[in-house]
């Protein structure tokens, strides 16, 4: 009777227990989604703003040294650009009927993996801006 109660008692703690540690899969996700939220819109800016480049690029001798870092400037937005598009193909929405084992890496490298992608993406905004002197 006693192992019956035990057993019992034991299930709903378990669950909770899962339930609470997925819960921690959630939270990432969320500020996962929420870096993307807050840098997304800045796709725009980099696509402005390689548009400007372009058009500086053009205008300069082939020799010119500004030419060079207008050039890495643009590469650095086009960096940018394909981590925010390749972030978003691959992000995976969790799926919580499988194992914390299976959710938290993922998770954890969607976290990681858009937390560079914003760290890029305003670096490579903020230098462009300072090359084209805005």
């Amino acid at each position: 009777m006693m192992r019956k109660l035990f057993f019992l008692l034991l299930i709903p703690a378990l669950m909770m227990a899962c339930g609470q540690d997925k819960a921690i899969v959630k939270e990432m996700d969320e500020k996962a989604m929420a870096l993307h939220d807050e840098v997304m819109p800045k796709m725009k800016e980099i696509i402005d703003l390689k548009g400007e480049i372009k058009a500086k690029i053009a205008s300069l001798d082939s020799l010119s040294t500004e030419k060079q870092s207008l050039e890495a400037a643009y590469e650095a937005l086009v960096t940018g650009e394909e981590g925010m598009r390749n972030w978003m193909r691959n992000y995976q929405k969790p799926e919580f009927s499988k194992s914390l084992e299976e959710l938290k890496p993922v998770a954890e490298f969607q976290l990681q993996a858009i937390e560079k992608v914003k760290v890029q993406m305003e670096s490579s905004i903020a230098d462009a801006k300072s090359l084209l002197g805005k």
